[in-house]
């Protein structure tokens, strides 16, 4: 789990940190001509741009969910491995985003996918390793948790 973590970290900073060097606020630089892009952006809400200016609000938050899943660890590492990898995607995205908010005061996004004036809120790597750890895990808990036949306990955990 915290090999995970630490690999989004490290990922959603090194990008964030280019993404600041390289682009202008506002200004799209398309990648897949105009369906995704790169704007960059500022985000001192939420997920989607939501409670926009509740910058201490949500540093509390992250560093709370943050400390709960790194106190919870040891439970963790007691479950199968797509759980343990989901819930390292959503360390990592949480401290990602916190140390933005912490050292700028806002999160950076910058991935800007839709067509025409039809566009998806701007995310980063951080709220992508997030969604895809949420998801992850809604699917182990309300799927693979289920069933003996799909998936396997990781080492050392006893089967469920």
């Amino acid at each position: 789990m915290f090999v995970t973590a630490a690999a989004v970290v490290v990922a959603d900073q090194i990008v964030k940190r280019a993404v600041v060097a390289f682009l202008n606020m506002g200004d799209p630089v398309n990648v897949l001509g105009s369906v995704a892009r790169f704007t960059r952006t500022e985000n001192t809400g939420a997920a989607f741009g939501v409670f926009q200016g509740r910058g201490v609000w949500f540093i509390v938050v992250s560093a709370a969910a943050s400390i709960a899943i790194a106190a919870f660890s040891r439970e963790i590492a007691k479950m199968r491995r797509g759980e343990q990898i989901a819930f390292g995607l959503i360390l990592g995205g949480a401290v990602g985003n916190l140390i933005d908010r912490v050292r700028l005061g806002a999160v950076v996004d910058f991935i800007d996918i839709g067509v025409n004036d039809v566009r998806w809120p701007s995310f980063n790597v951080a709220d992508s390793g997030i969604t895809i750890g949420v998801t992850l895990l809604a699917i182990h808990l309300l799927f693979l948790s289920r069933s003996g036949q799909v998936g396997t306990p990781s080492e050392g955990s006893p089967p469920r």
